[in-house]
């Protein structure tokens, strides 16, 4: 078997045409489009969104309206506006309860006010809220947990 003389010239030679076709190639290609695919694709994996219907839950008619769904608090702050926590206390995992002016831990007492901030410890950790989406023509409420 014959070795070629592969020298310094054809190396840069080659590696010069494959970073000129590399280019082309990426140019042809909508590279932010696929970004965005990708991290569209990314984040849909990542989350679990529930929708729920508002005429199944009649507390949230109205502004101020709340109502639990398994660990998940809601509540209506506009017309178009709703609030989503998570019912577990950021301390030990407990579940809080909704007093009408917070949450309150019954396992070691922290407190959270109405958006689930931290108002007294050993909780250092707001309440997990979640993303909301409003459809007003199919009255419906996305949750993005």
């Amino acid at each position: 078997m014959e070795k070629e003389n592969f020298n310094r010239r054809d190396f840069l030679k080659s590696g010069f045409k494959t970073i000129i076709a590399g280019s082309v190639i990426l140019n042809a290609v909508d590279v932010k489009k696929l970004l965005a695919e990708a991290e569209s694709i990314s984040e849909s994996s990542h989350t679990n969104a529930k929708v729920i219907n508002l005429s199944d839950y009649p507390d949230l008619a109205n502004v101020g309206g709340s109502t639990t769904i398994g660990k998940t608090f809601i509540m209506r702050t506009g017309s178009s506006k709703f609030i989503a926590l998570s019912t577990v206390c950021s301390h030990k995992k407990c579940d809080v309860d909704f007093t009408g002016d917070g949450f309150e831990c019954p396992c070691h007492g922290s407190t959270y006010d109405k958006s689930g901030k931290v108002t007294n410890g050993p909780a250092k950790k707001n309440l997990r809220s979640y993303k909301t989406a409003y459809n007003s023509e199919e009255n419906t409420l996305t949750i993005n947990m």
